[in-house]
């Protein structure tokens, strides 16, 4: 039997000394998310005067241990040294690391069952063997990143820093993980099929015209041909809406689930798109390649990916151009907003599909109603002036392999300080995010991934933000102002308004500061006092400048002591993979210190001025 010579390149990247470099990296990340979500509860052995701290931590077998080390930083967060870790049995210490096993010799320390456990280990192999594929590819330097264009950036991260298992990806063989997954850096087409109207609902803006949007997005002569396809399918085109599918999900799921739909000609294959679309770091999103000034797309994805199967679902498809109106009609009416330069990137167009069996079943599990629906987001290609460009915020968390750090490089690069720096992004980035927050009362999600950076001259001036539908929480001033249709259908109604301040305390001090801060330390020196002093002085800078907020301020304190804990990787480990009716929420347990708070009520501040 011959074989092609492309027959197991998907198995080029994965050698020993990569394998064990980048299990090495996902420990460290483990051990440290698990010991913030105090689950491992490592023993001390010893401190140095610079405060690196020596650890052990116990397995479930007596002769088994593993030993480590790591630099205390805020937010009850461990800078785990990656090549300090050991692994100890029966006396003898080994270099090679391998993730699964760690979970497995210690499933009861942690108290994971072993149903758990095995869904879990097939998560972290499969983010490994991504890992080891990025680590084989040659990643880009800080240098030559700083420098290049908006896809490439974005497909040279490394994933969710907060998750674990931030590249499980369950449902990809590896021919799909070429094919359609940011790092490979494959542009891809999308399927496009025609619904029939009585099972699809589309939804834009009340300022757009439906046969212009098609017109702009698949151009006159694809149109046209779609059409021509319909007729000869002896149907009338005019009762057909055309929906973008990911060809994995037409292969993987409508085919077969779909196949009463596509036999009675409620759903019509039409064909490949002529555009080529870049799949982005949440996998089921799509930048046009070929035409950027074209829209988003946002496909569904039956993939279970950061705790999630990616589908879309109908409810929030239906508010998204309603809700994008209704905001953008805040930013043009907000002088603050629009002297900032804020650019909203709306979701202005959706379509969903009604699956005609699943649809009938009461609270079945949540993604068997998400197979088939797409929502269009602006591009923020069509926002940028003369110099200016884009990068995602989960960018400056990027560390090459030499050591220097994406923002390490922009600050250098810039020809500014590094608090000069930091000033200009805490001002391009919090002020909006404050300003929306306190005087909108919409407390949207600005997490690394839904942020968009708009630099000049290496610097952030201004940022785009995005996915608004799925990522808003709503307060007590929230339900007064939204329209009851919004509250029916988003995603956190959250009836405990101690749980508004948390969007900022969670999203962005805990979910990205805390990342940020610790990379700055580790790579080039800069004190963490010095970072969240300067997120301090931002804060307070917009509060004299908004006095009539006071009493927003005061009720939604962003200087309390503490605040409650979201436990990310935990909820996973203690939840398993069992279905549920609705999106699974995430879980809070216990508290955490607010390093705000911490400054304010210490001499780090008086210490930091004297400096």
């Amino acid at each position: 039997m011959s074989t092609s010579d492309n027959t197991f390149k998907d198995v080029q990247h994965l050698n020993g000394d990569i394998w064990n470099k980048v299990n090495r990296n996902l420990l460290a990340k483990s051990i440290s998310e698990l010991m913030r979500e105090d689950l491992a509860k490592p023993e001390i052995i010893s401190k140095d005067e610079d405060g690196l701290t020596h650890f052990k931590l116990s397995s479930d077998k007596e002769n088994l241990y593993y030993t480590f080390s790591g630099y205390p930083r805020f937010i009850n967060y461990w800078h785990i040294v990656r090549e300090s870790i050991r692994r100890s049995e029966n006396g003898q210490q080994s270099d090679v690391i391998d993730v699964p096993n760690f979970f497995i010799e210690l499933q009861e320390t942690f108290g994971i069952n072993s149903f758990t456990l095995a869904h879990y280990a097939e998560e972290l192999l499969h983010t490994l063997y991504a890992d080891a594929f990025i680590q084989s590819n040659k990643r880009l330097s800080a240098s030559e990143l700083a420098d290049s264009d908006f896809q490439t950036i974005e497909h040279s991260l490394d994933g969710h820093p907060w998750v674990i298992v931030n590249k499980g990806r369950i449902g990809f063989d590896s021919q799909d993980y070429q094919n359609f997954t940011p790092e490979s850096g494959q542009n891809t087409r999308l399927v496009w099929i025609a619904a029939h109207k009585s099972r699809a609902t589309f939804r834009l803006l009340d300022s757009m015209n439906q046969q212009l949007f098609f017109e702009n997005e698949l151009g006159k002569e694809k149109i046209a041909s779609f059409r021509t396809l319909l007729n000869q399918a002896e149907v009338n085109p005019d009762d057909y809406i055309f929906i973008p599918v990911h060809s994995w999900q037409w292969q993987n799921k409508l085919v077969m689930q779909f196949a009463h739909d596509i036999a009675a000609k409620f759903l019509i294959p039409l064909g490949l798109s002529d555009d080529l679309y870049s799949p982005q770091q949440s996998i089921r999103t799509f930048f046009n390649q070929s035409q950027p000034h074209r829209h988003y797309v946002k496909t569904s994805m039956s993939i279970l990916n950061t705790s999630h199967i990616r589908g879309l679902c109908a409810r929030q498809l239906s508010i998204a151009p309603k809700l994008t109106g209704w905001i953008k009609d805040i930013l043009e009416k907000d002088l603050h907003l629009q002297n900032m330069g804020v650019v909203l990137l709306g979701e202005v167009v959706s379509v969903s599909y009604t699956h005609p069996s699943y649809s009938k079943i009461v609270n079945p599990p949540y993604q068997y109603n998400e197979f088939l629906g797409a929502m269009w987001r602006e591009s923020p290609v069509n926002f940028l002036k003369l110099g200016e460009n884009l990068m995602t915020m989960a960018a400056l968390l990027y560390v090459d392999n030499q050591g220097k750090s994406l923002i390490q490089e922009l600050i250098e690069k810039s020809g500014l300080s590094t608090e000069a720096w930091l000033r200009a992004y805490f001002t391009a980035y919090l002020k909006p995010v404050l300003q929306i927050y306190y005087q909108h009362s919409l407390c949207i999600d600005p997490h690394g991934q839904n942020v968009i950076l708009i630099l000049k001259d290496y610097v952030p001036t201004r940022i785009a933000l995005q996915d608004f539908v799925g990522d808003i929480l709503i307060n007590e001033e929230g339900k007064k102002k939204l329209p009851q249709e919004f509250i029916d259908n988003m995603f956190n109604a959250s009836p405990n308004p101690e749980n508004a301040p948390l969007v900022i305390l969670i999203a962005v001090f805990d979910a990205f500061f805390r990342y940020l801060s610790d990379i700055l330390i580790t790579t080039a020196n800069y004190p963490e006092v010095s970072f969240w002093s300067g997120v301090y002085d931002v804060i307070t800078e917009y509060q004299d400048e908004h006095p009539e907020l006071q009493d927003m301020f005061e009720k939604y304190d962003l200087l309390i002591p503490e605040f409650k804990r979201l436990i990310f990787n935990t909820r996973r480990l203690f939840n398993g993979y069992e279905e549920t009716s609705g999106f699974p929420h995430m879980k809070k347990s216990g508290f955490i210190p607010n390093p705000l708070y911490q400054l304010v009520n210490s001499e780090m501040l008086i210490v930091k001025e004297n400096l």
